[in-house]
């Protein structure tokens, strides 16, 4: 066990060894097996292999690499590639700036381009293949997107949204954080590597979808289709994508904690690494209402926009979802983690709680103390987010939609969520003398006929994603891919002292890895930033840190050189 580890066995208080957590020492005070039941043991950091390749770190030291970064990120973020949710032809030409960013990546990147297969999916997908030699090895698949949100008023950003501004620390614009530095970091490294002469074992996957941010269907829905064609289901060691909670940093000590002569020690902190194990499923409903028009100077009791308005409003005020914590849910894994390696830094009645067999309880205190970020991993969100009605002041609106965006925590389906809405609808519709179209087949049909309400969704509905194993010791995949995290993280100047803790968590939102679910069952969607490194995703102002850039490259970079290495599968057991 990592000796920074040990500072909170002095600190346990009742609630804290109510939870059964092993000291890491015996009656011979010899330290337990790592491998035994005790709460989150951390993963043993992995060394980088013996392959004569230069040192991650020199990504986070050299300057010439800096600048090199900034700029590339900078060209990359200057190329506008939005989507909007409208976009459903690749040859439509709001795709256009796409070809343009390809052309930049064959320059940034002309090893990358000459070594790699390119293959392009559905016209402005991307798949980089570099083959290994040794085709029994499944091959590692990183993933990230092109596409960015659009801007709102380029007038409120500091810096241009597309400028691509670099002062020195942060590099400003759209996408610089969702998720060009990903896309950036990772072609960059494969140039690093090939610029070595290296030749993989195991192949490398790039892939890269145009359409993330519109749901992905054009992009890595027909890439997850390809990918899973040449390699079968669970072909893939793992994936990786953007996302995930970051490097967030707990206390590791109390803050009257002393030495034996009474002064204040100095507090590492332990840093809490949290990959997304999971993702929350998601629905949008949409409402579409139509009714009579006529003059405004001779109003119904309830216009159409009236009616649409108390329909959301009960929605929002009635049977409303509940958090809740199972013993399967990732956040649990993390929680546990926090008790054992940062006791003085949770809540002082977590211990206890987490033994409790009452998991909406539990789920609902968490929440109300960590905030609603926390509630929202716990919970399904609903968020009336589109709203259109009306044409003239003096007008009465005919046609009305609203469009209300659902994202389904794990004990849930979409398919509840739907029946909630239609329970909830129903009296409304019978009491106003409408009739009502609940997810027809044919909606265009039902839409427009008058003094009718039709309920249906705006694309395919996803269910909350498989969770992925996080058994320190008992998956191969997950143990060797935290000891690197631990290995990296622990030696980035930034972090160097403190210990790294390993442990998944979910999303609240979606990434493109909803269509790789069949390609591996070891799926991580995580941006590795520290906390702060990552500023305003999706709105104005958008920004990133090029060390946190820096960082997560030295990661990519190992993971490829140590699963290159090694010759273990999702089946093996791990070697110590």
């Amino acid at each position: 066990m990592h000796p920074k580890a040990l500072p909170w066995i002095a600190l346990l208080s009742p609630t804290v060894t109510a939870l059964s957590i092993p000291l890491p020492f015996g009656p011979s005070q010899q330290v337990l097996n790592p491998w035994s039941d005790e709460i989150c043991p951390l993963a043993p950091k992995i060394s980088p292999p013996e392959d004569g390749l230069h040192p991650a770190l020199r990504f986070v030291e050299d300057d010439s690499i800096r600048a090199q970064q900034a700029n590339r990120l900078s060209r990359a973020v200057q190329v506008p590639t939005t989507v909007t949710d409208y976009l459903k032809d690749p040859y439509d030409e709001g795709f256009a700036p796409f070809v343009e960013f390809q052309d930049l990546l064959k320059e940034l990147f002309p090893l990358v381009h000459k070594k790699a297969t390119l293959s392009h999916i559905n016209r402005l997908g991307l798949v980089y293949t570099l083959p290994g030699r040794d085709p029994t090895l499944k091959p590692i698949l990183f993933t990230a997107h092109q596409d960015v949100v659009p801007i709102n008023d380029a007038s409120d950003w500091t810096h241009p949204p597309f400028e691509g501004y670099y002062d020195g620390t942060w590099l400003w614009g759209r996408g610089a954080s969702d998720c060009k530095n990903v896309l950036i970091g990772l072609l960059s490294v494969v140039e690093d590597l090939v610029s070595q002469d290296w030749t993989p074992n195991r192949t490398v996957l790039l892939a890269f979808g145009f359409d993330e941010e519109s749901h992905g269907f054009l992009g890595a829905g027909a890439i997850a289709e390809y990918l899973e064609g040449v390699y079968g289901k669970d072909g893939v060691e793992f994936v990786l994508d953007e996302g995930g909670m970051g490097l967030e940093t707990l206390s590791s000590l109390s803050s009257l904690a002393s030495d034996a002569n009474g002064e204040k020690e100095d507090d590492d902190g332990v840093v809490y690494a949290l990959p997304g194990v999971s993702e929350k499923g998601s629905v949008d409903l949409v409402l579409t209402l139509s009714v009579p028009g006529g003059h405004s100077s001779v109003p119904p009791a309830h216009t159409g926009i009236g009616i649409l308005s108390e329909i959301i409003y009960t929605l929002e005020n009635n049977e409303l979802f509940t958090p809740r914590l199972d013993d399967s849910h990732p956040s649990r894994k993390k929680l546990e983690c926090q008790v054992r390696h940062s006791p003085s830094s949770v809540e002082p009645w977590l211990a206890d709680a987490l033994q409790s067999r009452d998991h909406v309880s539990t789920a609902e205190k968490l929440a109300r103390s960590r905030g609603p970020q926390f509630r929202y991993i716990l919970q399904t969100s609903q968020a009336a987010d589109l709203f259109h009605g009306g044409v003239k002041t003096n007008a009465l609106p005919e046609h009305v939609k609203a469009v209300v965006n659902y994202r389904v925590a794990l004990h849930q389906t979409p398919e509840e969520v739907m029946d909630r809405a239609v329970r909830l609808i129903a009296p409304i519709v019978e009491r106003l003398n409408l009739t009502l179209a609940a997810f027809p087949e044919d909606k265009q049909g039902e839409e427009g006929k008058v003094n009718h309400l039709t309920i249906s969704t705006l694309s395919k509905v996803l269910s909350p994603a498989p969770v992925s194993p996080t058994g320190t010791g008992t998956d191969a995949v997950w143990t060797r891919f935290a000891g690197v995290t631990r290995s990296v993280f622990e030696s980035v100047p930034s972090l160097k002292g403190k210990t790294v803790v390993v442990s998944g968590d979910i999303m609240t939102g979606n990434t493109d890895t909803r269509f790789y679910w069949n390609l591996s069952r070891n799926i991580y969607r995580w941006s590795p930033s520290r906390a702060g490194g990552a500023l305003n995703i999706h709105t104005v102002d958008e920004r990133l840190a090029i060390d946190v850039h820096l960082e997560a490259m030295a990661l990519y970079y190992d993971l490829i050189r140590e699963f290159d290495a090694w010759g273990g599968s999702a089946e093996s057991t791990y070697d110590l």
